[in-house]
């Protein structure tokens, strides 16, 4: 079987496998692209012999719909960590110039793996390392990004280390291949802007052709299975 399923904020993507796992009563189950906790979205779930082309779905272009705030930065590039304040940069004149630096973000590029990552280290998960105040050497790796439009662009209310700062907010869609840290992009372009840049939300809106709105909610799926 394979389920498009809406993943919640503040779950896992394991979660989501052990509740359809056990809604569905199935003793083989995973997913196919993790999603962080604190992104929500399209989770594809494959179950019994459809597990077996988990490598197909990996290999799908992925598409989100993200929110950087610009001007703080946090060492998981997400809210996560209480943000860190850089500066408080002027709206009309931080999207001039991110306009112009976009373009560089797109195409086959490298990234920098997020500190705060399941990437593994030695057989050792980096987040696990980094929260125990470990040093790592940096990480990268080559994905695609195919294409990055500009949504909306507004301000936002943060809570950071000197309390609450208003900062600018750019909504951006990316189509990008299968491994792409979203937070990384968010950050990487705080630091070409000289502003510090975070992902403050995310969607996944796509998996190849299965999109957010065809999901189904985990509530949903338990009240459907429970008839």
């Amino acid at each position: 079987m394979i389920l498009n399923v809406f993943k919640p904020k503040n779950w896992t993507s394991f979660d989501v496998v052990a509740k359809v796992r056990g809604v569905l009563k199935v003793k083989k189950a995973g997913h196919a692209g993790t999603l962080d906790p604190l992104a929500e979205g399209v989770l594809v779930i494959l179950t019994g012999d459809d597990t077996k082309k988990q490598g197909k779905f990996m290999e799908m272009e992925k598409e989100y719909i993200a929110e950087i705030a610009l001007g703080a930065e946090s060492p998981t590039y997400d809210l996560e960590i209480l943000p860190v304040l850089v500066t408080t940069p002027g709206k009309a004149e931080t999207f001039a110039k991110m306009k112009e630096i976009l373009p560089l973000f797109t195409g086959d590029i490298e990234q920098v793996i997020p500190p705060y990552s399941a990437k593994k280290i030695e057989g050792k998960p980096m987040y696990k390392l980094a929260r125990q105040g470990l040093e790592m050497s940096e990480q990268k790796k080559n994905v695609t990004i195919n294409s990055i439009d500009v949504m909306e662009q507004t301000t936002r209310e943060l809570d950071t280390d000197r309390g609450k700062a208003t900062l600018p907010c750019v909504t951006l869609r990316i189509k990008c291949s299968s491994g792409t840290f979203v937070r990384s992009l968010a950050h990487e372009l705080g630091e070409k802007l000289k502003t510090g840049g975070i992902l403050v939300s995310l969607v996944r809106t796509a998996v190849g052709e299965y999109r957010v709105e065809d999901s189904v909610k985990i509530e949903d799926l338990v009240s459907q299975q429970s008839r």
